[in-house]
């Protein structure tokens, strides 16, 4: 077993559960441990620790030259039964292939970091891209709630501010893909040119609820039925505008929710995405559109609301370059793909350049405990990656 699969199994095994899967939950004891494991390895490589104000965890190795850091690594945090890769891939690679470098090389001409990024996934908080939110100083309150797992981890939530930095130049990921292109297409790699915008939105459809029994279906004003429909219709937009947009209905709920009543009123949510901004506005217009067509056809009152809205945030030209060349130095011809899930480089790349490569997702399947990747592909990606991060920062 290669030194990368046994620190992914290493951290794996820290928020195992019962019933499969990790989790390391935001400052629970389970992230603590992790924590405490990435800054043993960290230091064992020769690397200068330090914990930032909200808990993230950075590993320096200082450039022969003064100026910005060349910063590499991921999320320490999981999704309830997460899996073995998501986040802990890109810290345990990131180690991997500064800890190669310094080896090989010696002193870097630019002073390289590796940072294990407290949160990402607010799955135990509402706090999604926690860490990287505070990097670029866009934390200004802490909910009380969250204040108290700060303290018990000896952390101060009125310090949060301390945690932005404006002396990074660039940062790179690597990430499982989370989807199924690579592996279907037969691809190894991927470099990341952009990562998708979001609306996210709430749909309300009402209607009358009335006795099942006995009103005709001419006489219905039936706001389930309505709302299939619309379901319908968005995934019919969807797939009609082809990758990379895609429309989700991910909640649904009827009432008044009994078996012999007519539904009078259904919310549903939409998760609507897509790598460009002018598209992804477009793809909302239509899903706005066909809603507001059946609800008038079936004479029924709709409302529409914008629960969360992300613009798509392109990689950065010059990195998207250099990981290109990384990838044929290292024998491989890579691909461009579009990411269609968020991650922390979309919140760093307001600060610094930001570049990602993707390795495939055995059966596309992620944030379960099926996550998986070939050995092989990790590997590529480590090499590429380390060929990288030798480019720019020697």
């Amino acid at each position: 077993m290669s030194g990368l699969e046994k620190r992914l199994d290493e951290l794996y095994a820290i928020g195992a559960q019962p019933d499969g899967g990790t989790y390391r939950g935001l400052y629970d004891a389970a992230w603590a441990a992790g924590v405490e494991r990435v800054e043993r390895w960290l230091k064992d490589a020769g690397l200068e620790t330090r914990r930032d104000a909200v808990g993230n965890l950075w590993g320096r190795a200082e450039g022969t030259e003064k100026g910005k850091s060349v910063v590499t690594g991921s999320h320490i945090d999981t999704v309830r039964r997460g899996g073995r890769l998501d986040g802990a891939l890109g810290i345990v690679a990131g180690l991997t292939a500064v800890e190669a470098l310094l080896k090989e090389h010696g002193k870097p001409r630019r002073t390289l970091e590796v940072v294990a990024i407290c949160e990402e996934e607010g799955s135990r908080f509402s706090t999604n891209f926690w860490g990287s939110r505070a990097i670029v100083g866009e934390i200004d309150l802490v909910d009380p709630e969250i204040a108290v797992a700060m303290r018990e981890r000896g952390l101060d939530p009125g310090r949060t501010a301390s945690a932005a930095r404006d002396d990074i130049d660039t940062f790179v990921e690597l990430h499982i893909e989370q989807g199924a292109v690579l592996e279907s297409s037969g691809t190894p790699l991927a470099v990341v040119s952009a990562i998708v915008g979001t609306a996210h939105l709430q749909i309300t459809v009402t209607g009358r609820p009335d006795h099942a029994g006995t009103t005709p279906m001419t006489l219905r004003h039936d706001a389930l039925t309505a709302a299939a429909a619309m379901i319908q219709g968005i995934e019919a937009i969807a797939r009609s505008l082809g990758p990379p947009a895609v429309a989700t209905v991910g909640r649904i709920r009827a009432e008044p929710d009994q078996m012999n009543v007519i539904p009078g009123r259904v919310v549903f949510t939409v998760d609507l995405r897509h790598a460009d901004l002018a598209a992804r506005r477009a793809l909302e217009q239509r899903v706005r559109s066909i809603c507001a067509t059946v609800a008038s056809e079936r004479s029924l009152k709709l409302e529409i609301g914008v629960l969360q809205e992300k613009p798509p945030v392109p990689m950065h030209p010059d990195v998207r370059s250099v990981l290109g060349r990384a990838a044929r130095q290292s024998g491989v011809q890579s691909t461009e793909l579009v990411s269609g899930a968020g991650h922390d480089a979309q919140i760093l790349a307001a600060r610094c350049k930001v570049g990602m490569l993707f390795v495939p997702s055995i059966g596309g399947r992620s944030h379960c405990p099926e996550e998986s990747t070939r050995p092989e592909h990790l590997e590529l990606g480590t090499a590429v990656l380390r060929q990288a991060l030798q480019i720019i920062a020697y």
